[in-house]
């Protein structure tokens, strides 16, 4: 067997076999379903009618593709630069820290339409600080940043359980590790349901994303950085400069998710506020082949994964570990679309 790298794909082609990953990941997991005594067709009409249909199901929804893209967009960025950053769940809890800081500690009297302002601009730059670390240790000193920002992912996780197991505990809350409730003045007005405005931020960031791509010179250095690191310092673009600046910017994406979840939905810092957004966001950016706006689509639909999986172990009794089964299915038969996209697989026999 032998992999030959393809000389021109056409979009079609790319959409069509991502389309036939999605559909393999779907029946890998009907066997699974299968095993565990479920009708298949059963389960799936059971999941999207409550995700996208029920307008309890939608709001949940709506709820869970706010971060979804946001740090999905983000995560783009990096992508298009081809710098690997795995670290958007860590920069996710910065984010929700900085937010809470600003919220209970520094401002909370402060009236709504300047403290939310501030509320984003301080979880931006945490997030955006966060992922300056390996930034800086994958532009000027050549470190891994798949590693760099997935070991930056517990020591953020574990940094945000230390504040709320500690200095940040709430004395009224009943020993529970979680802070104080934000006051009103430090929240999203609802819209709908559960539904905040932080909705239509995915859809302005898509479209900022858009221009930056399309329009500046940024852009298009991250294009040509992404695609010939070496003909990019030949042209006198300055690559450890522009690694460093789109991990900021991943970073601070991610972040304001992160700040945007504090005021729109939790109230609160606690633990495991996050079901796994900043990983989910990876399969959201590569679904999407690296286009803003299939990032705001692809992360509706996975919304609405997340909170169809959620219906079923509440009404089929099936374990919430079936949500992250689906995830990793769905993750590696995009991967090996992309390498099916990437590379013609010639099958000769032995010495020939």
């Amino acid at each position: 067997m032998r992999f030959e790298p393809r000389e021109k794909t056409t979009p079609i082609f790319e959409l069509n076999v991502m389309i036939i990953s999605v559909i393999l990941s779907f029946v890998a997991l009907s066997i699974l379903l299968f095993i565990q005594g479920k009708n298949p067709l059963q389960t799936y009409k059971m999941m999207f009618s409550w995700a996208f249909f029920n307008p309890i199901g939608l709001q949940g929804t709506l709820v869970k593709f706010v971060p979804l893209s946001i740090i999905g967009l983000g995560l783009l960025a990096a992508f298009k630069m081809k710098i690997w950053n795995i670290g958007g769940e860590g920069q996710y809890h910065l984010g929700a820290i900085g937010a809470t800081l600003v919220a209970l500690f520094w401002f909370p009297h402060l009236n709504i339409y300047l403290l939310l302002p501030v509320i984003f601009l301080v979880g931006t730059i945490a997030g955006g600080l966060w992922g300056a670390i390996p930034g800086l240790l994958k532009a000027y000193l050549g470190a891994d940043e798949i590693v760099a920002t997935l070991m930056l992912n517990y020591i953020g996780i574990l940094f945000m359980e230390y504040l709320v197991y500690g200095p940040w505990k709430d004395p009224h809350g009943y020993s529970f590790p979680m802070t104080a409730t934000f006051t009103e003045n430090a929240r999203l007005p609802i819209i709908w349901g559960k539904v905040h405005w932080g909705v239509v931020v995915p859809i302005i960031l898509a479209f900022l994303m858009w221009y930056i791509f399309e329009k500046t010179t940024f852009g298009y250095e991250m294009k040509v950085i992404g695609d010939n690191k070496d003909a990019a310092r030949y042209a006198g673009m300055s690559v450890k400069k522009n690694i460093l600046l789109i991990m900021i910017i991943s970073g601070m994406f991610a972040g304001l998710a992160g700040a945007i979840q504090m005021v729109g939905i939790q109230y609160r810092l606690q633990p495991n506020f996050s079901p796994g957004y900043g990983y989910t966001a990876i399969i959201v950016a590569w679904l999407s082949r690296l286009n803003p706006f299939g990032v705001v689509v692809v992360a509706f639909l996975m919304g609405g994964l997340f909170v169809g999986c959620e219906i079923l172990q509440i009404l089929m009794k099936l374990p919430i570990s079936i949500t992250y089964i689906f995830q990793g299915l769905l993750f590696t038969f995009v991967l090996l679309g992309e390498v099916y996209i990437k590379y013609r697989i010639k099958i000769s026999k032995r010495g020939a």
